[in-house]
């Protein structure tokens, strides 16, 4: 029988020993004129944060988007390995806030029969999810832990949240210990650190008048410039927002605005031709 190795990571990320998947706060490349960074400074955070080198990138792609309210960029990178990540990182300060790994498809192109069937306890792969969180059993709360088949390969999926109400879900191969799956989710612990005015029921005090006013000035276009404006008003966990859309030229734009505080929640602008 072949020596096993238990692998703690994927990439580079894992190569010095057990990291910690929290949040990466990047220094350098910032517009001095908005405070944001540029989207080749997302990207770059995105590799550090993995730990693989551009080289090793076949493709990538960094868009802008609105996550409740705050500018992010939705980074996704593809190794020639077959390897995916898809991260969404802060554009200010360019904290990473959501993570994805897919090395699924890598696992299997090298795996042989060996490595695809249960080897480790469940236990074990507890242990290697915790270890790569960077957490203790005694700080999580335990969603799932079960053995799984995915294309004939045994996983462990488990799924756990943190006391700082992070999201952890891990596929971790039963046969070698690898990570082959993550995703990594801070939605609840962005909603559990809302300033006390931000949470719960309100009533709203924003006008339909001024949530529009509001979506044309993020679009950058005047009333004059807009067509076939339709905006709503909505319920949505609790909080009173208004959801609309528009056309512009040759795009068009659907929004979600907080109908407290005026926060763009969720944006999205495309090409009409799309």
């Amino acid at each position: 029988m072949k020596k096993r190795t238990w692998a703690l990571g994927f990439g580079g990320l894992m190569a010095a020993g057990v990291a910690t998947v929290g949040i990466l706060t990047a220094g350098a490349a910032v517009n001095s004129g908005t405070g944001q960074i540029s989207s080749d400074r997302a990207k770059e955070i995105a590799m550090e944060h993995a730990g693989i080198k551009a080289e090793d990138v076949s493709y990538s792609r960094a868009e802008k988007d609105y996550d409740d309210g705050r500018l992010v960029y939705e980074v996704k990178l593809w190794t020639a390995d077959l390897r995916e990540y898809e991260y969404q990182i802060g554009a200010e300060g360019g904290a990473v806030e959501d993570f994805d790994y897919d090395g699924k498809a890598a696992f299997r192109k090298k795996a042989s029969q060996e490595d695809r069937e249960a080897v480790i306890s469940e236990e074990r792969a507890k242990e290697i999810a915790l270890d790569h969180a960077g957490l203790k059993e005694e700080e999580v709360s335990l969603v799932k832990s079960e053995l799984d088949y995915d294309d004939g390969i045994a996983v462990y999926e488990i799924e756990f949240y943190g006391k700082d109400y992070r999201e952890y879900d891990y596929e971790i191969s039963a046969g070698t210990g690898e990570i082959i799956g993550l995703d990594w989710d801070a939605e609840n612990y962005d909603r559990k650190s809302r300033p006390e005015e931000e949470k719960g029921q309100n009533t709203g005090s924003l006008t339909m008048e001024e949530a529009k006013k509001k979506a044309l000035q993020t679009a950058g276009v005047t009333a004059e410039q807009a067509e076939r404006i339709r905006i709503e008003q909505d319920w949505d966990d609790g909080r009173m927002v208004y959801e609309g859309e528009f056309v512009s030229g040759t795009m068009e734009y659907e929004f979600e605005i907080d109908g407290e505080t005026g926060r763009v929640l969720d944006w999205d602008a495309e090409s009409i031709y799309d």
